[in-house]
């Protein structure tokens, strides 16, 4: 009979210790996962002119939608293959663009690929993060910025990663 007993108390023991750390967890709040919770990619091999000069330019061909949770970052790395003329001190002007507004430092500063009399052609980087952005669906792309009608970029890729911090 001791030996039963014994038993059961262990057993009762083990129940309640159950119980115990069940209701723990679901009391206490859930733990939230750090890190990249969603990434959005584009790819666009077209050609795009700074025509007209001085003016910022959508490329609309490289546009992210996307989703924003409550609590989330963005962050964004833009990548392209630009070309400038050789007349003169060519440039372009790389911002991101934001729900249709360019935006600037210190979210996103801005880039810029320049020559001096000479043609020339490269790999330019823009990233931008931003924890102030309201929940909700948003929509990112690039604005280039040209002196020169024939300068131009290509081969270019838009990647957007919501995260938590």
């Amino acid at each position: 009979m001791g030996k039963g007993k014994g038993l059961v108390f262990f057993a009762l023991i083990i129940g309640i210790s159950g119980l115990v750390l069940g209701v723990i967890s679901l009391t206490l709040p859930p733990e939230q996962n750090s890190g990249i919770q969603k990434t959005w990619f584009v790819y666009d091999s077209g050609v795009h002119f700074t025509n007209p000069t001085y003016t910022d330019i959508h490329i609309n061909a490289i546009t992210i939608n996307f989703t924003v949770k409550s609590g989330e970052s963005v962050y964004g790395l833009f990548n392209t293959h630009a070309t400038l003329v050789e007349i003169g001190v060519a440039t372009i002007i790389f911002k991101f663009v934001l729900d249709g507004y360019v935006i600037s430092s210190p979210v996103s500063p801005e880039t810029e690929f320049s020559s001096n009399h000479q043609e020339m052609s490269g790999s330019v980087t823009l990233q931008m993060a931003t924890d102030t952005i309201l929940p909700g669906f948003h929509n990112a792309t690039i604005s280039i910025h040209g002196n020169f009608l024939n300068n131009a970029i290509d081969e270019s890729t838009l990647l957007i990663q919501t995260y938590l911090p």
